[in-house]
């Protein structure tokens, strides 16, 4: 039998959310039967416009029929509505009347899948594809305006891409609070410039330094400088890192040098070394400009990059380049050496370390109200409960409890109520602090 002439069979669903992420244009449906409009009944549709609250459809092969018309020429308008107005009944989706009180079933629908050839496929397909490349989660969008007669977002409106679905719809999350999609051909939107943060990756500094004899000659032999005796030559050393930029890293940095067509490459839109002085030393620098978050892979990616830049790129031209300095010398600086060198995050490298031993949570109470909370390892702050309860002693003795259970020590929790309040490096988020001076207290006294 010709594929075409097959019959096609109906569609089962269990939810409303699965049904929504069925619907689609091109999507066939019938209704199978109606309590107002019989002369739907039986009457092939066709979805055209899909939309967060509902979706608009046409009779199949009749352009002209009343209901393929109507709504200004987009078609016949099918409101979502919630989920507890549906029965999904196998292939069959019935649909109750939500204006009268025994909420009885008005209408009963069955769904196909669109019928499409092969090159319609195919060429469905790279369109998402493209639509998902030009639109990735967290770009910007500023709204023109939407064709969305009943609940449209306002013009202005910006907001950020949530994801694209695989009928090519931007689902967003709109800085009111919103959530309706963008269609693309139908909604007029602008997709705004990336939003672009700091990032900077530190890296220890050394340097040659080859002063001048009595007869005013350089020295055969150098000294070698570290971060705490470079800080005097800051400013040489960053006119040098400007100067040792070309034309081609005008815009990105030694990003320019990138060869990889992934995520790093479109997220680090530049990146140049530079100096920077923390802790009475001077370090090296990636300062990077980013759009959005990189992943803990992402970073590691970068890392690798930089270092091999600093190592065997970038910097390898760069140290065989002289500083003159004020008193006739010259400095040779190496942005990688091969003694216990790394490249960190300014988070990895100047936040306070945790101490050892803090378990990953506890329970405690509030000094004030007795409430039951939960503090997080090298989180501010404390969590309200669910167990809470209205009697403090009960939410003492249920903390003890779950301490208990979870094998964290009263030197422990006391650590981490402090830890919680005034920062992770202080003494007093260490629990050897409570062992050494054997206190006990209850609830969240500290502070």
């Amino acid at each position: 039998m010709d594929a075409s002439k097959k019959q096609r069979e109906p569609v089962a669903f269990k939810s409303l959310a699965e049904l929504k992420r069925f619907i689609r244009p091109g999507v066939e449906f019938k209704t199978v039967s109606h309590a107002n409009h019989a002369d739907m009944v039986g009457l092939t549709r066709v979805v055209t416009t899909v939309q967060t609250v509902g979706f608009y459809s046409k009779i199949k092969d009749q352009p002209e029929h009343p209901f393929s018309t109507c709504n200004h020429g987009k078609g016949f308008y099918t409101d979502f509505g919630k989920a507890g107005n549906y029965i999904f009944d196998g292939t069959t989706i019935k649909v109750k009347d939500t204006r009268k009180q025994d909420r009885g079933v008005i209408y009963e629908l069955e769904f196909y899948d669109r019928e499409q050839n092969m090159e319609e496929t195919m060429m469905d397909r790279k369109m998402v594809n493209f639509i998902k490349e030009q639109y990735p989660p967290g770009t910007r969008i500023r709204l023109n305006s939407m064709e969305d007669p009943y609940a449209p977002i306002l013009p202005g409106t910006e907001g950020e891409v949530d994801f694209v679905d695989d009928a090519g719809q931007l689902h967003m999350k709109w800085d009111n609070g919103r959530s309706l999609a963008l269609i693309p051909g139908e909604d007029s939107f602008t997709a705004l410039p990336p939003k672009l943060t700091s990032l900077k990756l530190y890296m220890p500094l050394t340097a040659d330094l080859y002063e001048r004899n009595e007869n005013g000659n350089l020295d055969d032999s150098s000294t070698l400088l570290e971060g705490r005796e470079l800080r005097g030559y800051q400013d040489q050393i960053t006119a040098a890192l400007v100067k040792n930029r070309i034309p081609e890293e005008t815009e990105r940095g030694i990003m320019h040098w990138y060869d990889e067509a992934d995520s790093v490459d479109r997220k680090v839109r530049s990146a140049v070394f530079t100096v920077e002085k923390r802790d009475r030393q001077l370090w090296g620098v990636a300062e990077c400009r980013v759009t959005g978050e990189l992943s803990d892979t992402e970073l590691g990616n970068l890392k690798e990059y930089l270092t091999g830049q600093a190592s065997d790129g970038w910097g390898e031209g760069f140290e065989q380049r002289e500083i003159s300095v004020d008193d006739g010398g010259e400095l040779y600086v190496h942005l990688w050496n091969s003694d216990e060198w790394s490249i960190q995050t300014e988070q990895e490298l100047f936040s306070p370390k945790l101490a050892d031993g803090l378990p990953e949570l506890c329970f405690s109470t509030l000094p004030g109200t007795g409430a039951l909370i939960c503090i997080k390892r090298g989180e501010s702050d404390y969590y309200p409960s669910d167990w809470s309860t209205d009697d403090p002693q009960q939410n003492r003795e249920l903390a003890d409890y779950n301490n208990e259970r979870l094998g964290v020590t009263q030197e422990q929790r006391l650590a981490m109520e402090c830890g919680s309040m005034h920062g992770w490096g202080v003494p007093g988020a260490d629990p050897k602090t409570y062992e050494q001076n054997g206190m006990k207290m209850g609830g969240m006294t500290l502070g």
